[in-house]
Parts: structure tokens; C-alpha cells; sequence
């Protein structure tokens, strides 16, 4: 089944991190998906979400995550690594049962529309955000709400362009921090310093590498930091 879901690499990646996108219209049998993927403790999560969509794009953006896996050959099969959460809800890589006990690479997941985005660290003390949002006109009656004057993109972008790789680049540092909904995102300021690459920085001066790519009329974000104290 692997084989069929062909995954959409995405060069926003560095040396040991890696993107993907998975068009979700893919999935077909969403439950034999699911039994095919999804370890005992995913699928118990699975099981209770009620809503078909939230159902499709949350098994999606783990299987993007363990095709992709699948394809690096880090596992040959997808029920021998989990996502799991942190104490914050952030989700992590767990290998099982094969891998010592504690190991784990930070990961992160997004969805919008019929895309679902994974991205995965390969080497522990990397914290991951990756973020996706279509390009349109939602976000311009949001505007005040994230961007601010010390935002610097430097080329000619539409608005509603323009909006959409903010949001992406401000929610991918707070999947990176552990923040989620509590942090301000007007607090956070981005730069763009080349085509695509950005510094993003927090209101606490915590500085993340960044970049973006835009397919098909949608914006990909990821923000990349070093933990200092990788968890065990």
C-alpha cells in the first residue's frame, strides 16, 4: 500500500530534516488505511474522532510521515514507529519496539485542504514545526491579528500570498516552541534573508531557521531549531 501513495517531496528540508506532502484524496479505504498504519495506542486516538474529514487528515499526515519513513528505510514496516506526545502535546517519533527504549525524533504534522503535510527530524535534539495553508482570501480579515510591521518579505508577493507565508512561518515556531494557541502571533517576527529562507524570531529572542515553498496554490512553512536539552 505504501507503494501507491505516492508522497510530494518538498526541498525545504535541511540535512536531517525532512518534508512531504500527501494529497488526502488518495485515501480510498480510509479504515483499511488505518489498520494498515496506525499502531494499537494510534488507533485507540483514531477511533475517537467522530467528523470523516478530521478522521481523513488525521490518519493522513501519519501516513505521509511513515511512508515516508517506510522510504528512507528507517522502518519496513509502518506499525513499528508511533506518534506519540510530549507533556506539551507535541507530537514526537517513537520507533517500536525494535528501537532502545526512549528514543525519539521530534516531528510535526499540518493539513489544509486536500493536502496533508509531515515533516521528521533524523537525529535527536532537532525540534520541527511545519505548517501548510492555501493561498486565498481568508486570512486577509486576520491580518492584524499575526502580522506586523517588522515583517520583511523581499519579493513582489499578491496579498493574499503574502499573508499565507506569515501564518505558515508563525504557526510552524510555535509547533517548534510548544506554545500552540498561547502564543501571540503578532509577537513573532519573520525575515525573509534569501528567496525562501527566513530568520523567525520570538518575542523571548528565540531564533528559528526557516524556509517556505508554495505548490499548487498552497504555502508550506517549516521552522527548524537545536534543543538544548533533548528529552530521553
Amino acid at each position: 500500500m505504501a507503494d501507491e501513495l505516492e508522497l510530494i517531496r518538498l526541498a525545504i528540508g535541511e540535512d536531517h530534516v525532512e518534508v512531504a506532502l500527501l494529497d488526502v484524496t488518495r485515501l480510498a479505504d480510509t479504515e483499511s488505511t488505518a489498520s494498515r498504519f496506525l499502531t494499537a495506542l494510534e488507533h485507540e486516538e483514531y477511533a475517537r474522532l467522530r467528523h470523516p474529514l478530521r478522521r481523513r487528515e488525521w490518519l493522513g499526515a501519519r501516513v505521509c510521515l511513515k511512508v515516508m519513513l517506510m522510504q528512507q528505510r528507517r522502518v519496513g514496516d509502518p506499525l513499528h514507529c508511533a506518534v506519540v506526545k510530549d507533556a506539551r502535546g507535541r507530537p514526537r517519533l517513537a520507533f517500536l519496539p525494535e528501537a532502545p527504549a526512549g528514543v525519539a525524533y521530534d516531528c510535526s504534522l499540518s493539513h489544509k485542504g486536500r493536502f496533508v503535510c509531515a515533516c521528521v527530524a533524523r537525529a535527536a535534539g532537532i525540534k520541527v514545526g511545519v505548517d501548510i495553508e492555501e493561498v486565498s482570501s481568508r486570512l486577509l480579515r486576520l491580518a492584524h491579528a499575526f502580522a506586523n510591521d517588522r515583517d520583511v518579505l523581499i519579493d513582489s508577493r499578491s496579498a493574499e500570498e503574502r499573508l499565507a507565508i506569515l501564518w505558515t512561518l508563525k504557526e510552524a515556531c510555535t509547533k517548534v516552541v510548544g506554545r500552540g494557541l498561547g502564543m501571540a502571533l503578532r509577537d513573532v517576527t519573520c525575515e525573509e534573508i534569501a528567496p525562501g529562507r527566513h530568520k523567525v524570531v520570538t518575542v523571548d529572542g528565540v531564533e528559528l531557521r526557516a524556509r517556505h515553498t508554495v505548490h499548487d496554490g498552497y504555502v508550506v512553512a517549516l521552522c527548524v531549531g537545536e534543543d538544548l536539552r533533548p528529552e530521553r
